[in-house]
């Protein structure tokens, strides 16, 4: 038997709703590949280019519902 190891990014953006936990997004970001060989870096910039996501400079990741200004929501 085998198992697979898939990455997964999870929004680093503060979130006054309830369905936060501890305040933060609960938003999460996966890509269908497997994690050999994949990196992080490269599922970053899948997100980046397919589905919206950023990363800060200070090294948060940022989903695509907290990653434009509110007034553009």
């Amino acid at each position: 038997m085998t198992a697979d190891a898939y990455l997964v990014l999870r929004c680093d953006a503060a979130d006054d709703s309830d369905a936060g936990i501890d305040g933060d997004c609960v938003a999460e970001g996966t890509w269908p590949v497997r994690f050999e060989p994949h990196t992080h870096r490269e599922l970053r910039r899948l997100l980046k280019v397919h589905r919206g996501w950023r990363r800060t400079r200070d090294g948060r990741d940022i989903c695509p519902d907290h990653s434009t200004p509110k007034e553009n929501r």
